[in-house]
């Protein structure tokens, strides 16, 4: 896999529910689920160190989202 891209926004995210890029990485390499989106972005949904994680990434397919710990199955809409 290439290298990823993270901007300031996703580093924030992974601060915040303590995702290390080396998470990120592994749910995108061993996805339990990948769920293409209509605006071209991709979901990876996978588990990293007992977490169930969500990975979005850009169609370009290298930037980096977001990431963060799924505590139920999906974020609700704000």
């Amino acid at each position: 896999m290439d290298d990823l891209v993270f901007p300031a926004h996703a580093r924030i995210a992974m601060a915040r529910d303590q995702i290390a890029v080396e998470g990120v990485y592994h749910v995108i390499g061993d996805a339990d689920e990948i769920l293409p989106r209509d605006d071209g972005r991709t979901e990876y949904v996978g588990v990293w160190d007992g977490r169930t994680l969500m990975v979005v990434i850009e169609d370009d397919g290298l930037t980096v989202v977001t990431a963060f710990e799924l505590k139920r199955r999906r974020r609700r809409a704000r």
